[in-house]
């Protein structure tokens, strides 16, 4: 029971940064598209931001992840999940390793379009 919880309490984390994402997103989106600019040039601008958050998101991920996986044992280990917390936050992180890994596409291509559309106004 106790690794149903571990797991529920990821879902749960998953779920929140995902909306935090959508909503910094759209906000982004619509902030660029308020200003009555021409959309073809209000997109490499909300793609640069959006690139930005998610550098600082892996610096977050990276940093914080340390720290975490430092103080593990003494803040965070579960009793009630005992040892089957660890096969748990192993499988959730080949589960987050390949969502980063997949996330690397747009990122690129994001990155790509920005540069040539920069190289374009030049």
């Amino acid at each position: 029971m106790g690794s149903l919880v571990l797991l529920n309490n990821f879902l749960h984390d998953f779920s929140a940064a995902a909306w935090l994402v959508g909503a910094v997103v759209a906000h982004i989106v619509l902030k660029h598209a308020g200003r009555g600019t021409d959309p073809g040039d209000a997109l490499p601008r909300v793609l640069k931001t959006v690139l930005l958050m998610m550098r600082l998101s892996v610096l977050g991920i990276v940093v914080c992840g340390l720290l975490r996986a430092l103080a593990y044992s003494r803040y965070e280990w579960s009793e009630a999940a005992g040892h089957s917390q660890v096969w748990l936050l192993a499988v959730k992180h080949i589960v987050f390793t390949a969502v980063f890994g997949l996330g690397c596409i747009p990122y690129v291509r994001a990155a790509r379009f920005v540069r040539r559309h920069h190289e374009e106004k030049e």
